[in-house]
């Protein structure tokens, strides 16, 4: 997200690796299978379709550029460096050490575990009375776009599925609570007495139209 962009210009954003956990006694450099700890390392994504390029809205871009420039200062603050060293890790190939300006750190200057993040999560969820896990934002999201009437294989393509949509239909799509209210109203609209009376004048119109047509065709 590099460039002058305004405030209300989306931005694109493609995903080209992940962060994820490995236990160093599968790696081939292992020289210490048995007291190592697992560790974070950088992995290719899962798919194709994981790479795919997304839009971020304005808002997302915004907290962004405000998130990285809190950690900017904090980075100075405390004397951190600019990149974190990890190591790549790919089937099929050794392990390299890779420097990367993450987005995301510990207050440390270190990568962010996924299970820590997950925790933080729903300690922030339970302090509101919520029981919630961060996978629930994709299910929200998909629901949402359900909801504006967004095709099945758009969901899909945004939660980075490669399926089209069966798993985001299956799964990820719920009702929401202002579903049923809309529904009801459309229900109401189409067969309610409004609807009913609107009909019966439509319907009288008709019939006194065809009479004059009638009458016309077949002068006295």
């Amino acid at each position: 997200m590099s460039g002058a962009i305004s405030s209300w210009t989306p931005a694109p954003v493609r995903f080209r690796q992940a962060l994820t956990i490995i236990d160093p006694a599968v790696l081939p450099d292992a020289a210490d299978p048995g007291g190592r700890r697992k560790e974070l390392a950088v992995g290719p994504v899962k798919s194709a379709a994981s790479s795919a390029m997304l839009t971020l809205p304005p808002f997302a871009v915004q907290a962004l550029r405000h998130h990285r420039r809190q950690q900017a200062r904090l980075r100075l603050a405390c004397g951190q460096p600019q990149a974190v060293t990890l190591r790549r890790v790919e089937p099929g190939r050794p392990p390299q050490p890779v420097q990367l300006d993450l987005v995301f750190r510990t207050e440390r200057g270190t990568p962010v575990n996924p299970n820590h993040a997950s925790r933080a999560f729903a300690r922030l969820a339970a302090s509101v009375g919520l029981v919630a896990h961060p996978h629930m934002l994709r299910h929200a999201l998909a629901s949402a776009m359900a909801a504006n009437k967004e095709p099945a294989s758009i969901i899909a393509a945004q939660l980075r599925h490669a399926d089209g949509g069966a798993l985001a239909q299956r799964v990820y799509i719920h009702q929401l609570p202002q579903t049923a209210p809309r529904l009801a109203g459309v229900i109401e609209g189409v067969f309610g007495p409004a609807a009913r009376n609107t009909q019966a004048v439509s319907a009288g119109r008709r019939v006194e139209g065809n009479r004059r047509e009638t009458g016309a065709s077949n002068p006295a």
